[in-house]
């Protein structure tokens, strides 16, 4: 990253000796909040911990992992390792992506971009479809961004919209997801009023369903393509209302493990498959589980797995989610801009850093970190290892165990114990 007006030169530590390795552990999700019977950390025995802070109190310190401090909107939005570790590796304070968003919607200013102007062009003659996460966690995305995306486009042009929802049940309660359907589907009607042709098309549960992250199983991400995009999928049903209720129903059924389903009007057709000439638009804000089907829906020469059918579309991201892939290179709000790193001045004063998680953190440690930046500021000071995860079988309503995931493990602590299997 090009910078000028400033020195890259670090001063010496006052007190760390040079020559000597240091470590940086990030313990995801560990952290100080009322001690009370409902915090898990307070209530265990954390004798490491507790000796790290009680032996050496001056070198402890508390720093805020939510809100306006990570960059997010309101002290009220909740702190997510994505905007965690771009705090860590940036050491300063950047706007995030929900914020971003935010200014966008409320100025409008996301009509006006190139994003909007290209998949409008679609409009007249196609459908709009909307891909993701149907929830007001904040973390991925908010239901309140996606109602105004939907009144915004339904006055600029769009008459015929689909959304594809994807259930939560890990950044908010588990069996909310009815709920938000409910108010979708409420905010769907009234467009109808007015004349728009809109629906909800498809579903299923985030970590079943399209939302993987850092290629750890593309078949997540197949089973999205193959609801949201072809039409196809196990469960078919006449709203999503119906297929909600009906899923969670099913013993050991959880909002982010739902099945995929398709929504089907009187003659069992599918109301939403993608089309040559449609516009779609993944509406997550957060990067990291939105690039694997980012990039089936924009590479040609895409090969993790067999598309059947593949739409001449327009296609943009709310933001685009990894800027040095240019992936998406169409999307609705710029990105942050996020430079001068840590991991930057490291390899400018010649320090060699080594960056290693398993696969489900990796790029914590080195996109995120590094300011949404993939790959190496220098190959020759800097090296990532990536320990491949375990794959697990969560046990729900449309998997059998132990068929249900051949040569994966099984996390009993998922389950009520009740229905742990011998």
């Amino acid at each position: 990253m090009a910078s000028s007006g400033f020195s890259w030169t670090l001063p010496d530590h006052p007190k760390l000796p040079k020559g000597k390795p240091v470590a940086v552990v990030v313990l995801d999700g560990w952290g100080e909040a009322n001690a009370d019977q409902y915090n898990c950390i307070h209530v265990a025995q954390t004798p490491v911990m507790d000796s790290l802070k009680n032996g050496a109190p001056e070198r402890w310190r508390l720093v805020k992992a939510h809100g306006t401090a990570v960059g997010l909107p309101s002290d009220d939005d909740m702190g997510n390792s994505e905007v965690g570790h771009n705090a860590l590796g940036a050491g300063r304070i950047f706007a995030q992506g929900a914020k971003l968003v935010d200014q966008a919607l409320a100025s409008g200013k996301i009509y006006e971009g190139d994003g909007f102007n290209y998949i409008k062009e679609s409009f007249e003659n196609g459908t709009l479809h909307l891909i993701g996460l149907l929830s007001d966690g904040g973390v991925h995305s908010r239901l309140d961004q996606l109602q105004l995306l939907l009144k915004g486009a339904s006055e600029r042009g769009a008459k015929r919209i689909r959304v594809h929802i994807l259930t939560d049940g890990r950044d908010v309660l588990d069996g909310s997801s009815v709920g938000f359907v409910e108010t979708l589907e409420n905010d769907l009607s009234q467009l109808r009023e007015k004349g728009i042709d809109a629906q909800i098309a498809s579903g299923g549960g985030r970590m079943y369903v399209t939302m993987d992250r850092y290629e750890n199983d593309w078949d997540v991400v197949k089973r999205g393509w193959d609801a949201q995009v072809l039409g196809e999928a196990p469960h078919k049903f006449k709203s999503a209302l119906e297929a909600v209720k009906t899923l969670r129903a099913e013993p050991n059924a959880n909002d982010q493990y739902l099945p995929p389903f398709v929504i089907v009007d009187d003659s069992g057709k599918a109301v939403g498959p993608v089309l040559d000439g449609d516009a779609v638009v993944t509406i997550n804000f957060r990067a990291d589980r939105m690039v694997m089907l980012a990039k089936a829906l924009e590479y040609a020469d895409f090969d993790k797995f067999d598309r059947v059918r593949v739409p001449k579309i327009r296609y943009a991201g709310m933001l685009q989610y990894d800027g040095e892939l240019k992936l998406p290179s169409r999307y609705l709000v710029s990105p942050p801009e996020i430079e001068r790193t840590s991991g930057e001045y490291l390899v400018k004063n010649g320090i060699c850093t080594f960056a290693c998680s398993e696969t489900v953190k990796f790029g914590h440690v080195t996109f995120f970190w590094n300011g949404n930046r993939s790959g190496y500021f220098d190959e020759t000071k800097e090296e990532y290892v990536e320990i491949p995860s375990d794959k697990w079988w969560y046990p729900n309503s449309h998997l059998t165990y132990p068929s249900a995931c051949p040569g994966c493990n099984w996390r009993p602590w998922s389950a009520p114990w009740s229905e742990i299997p011998e």
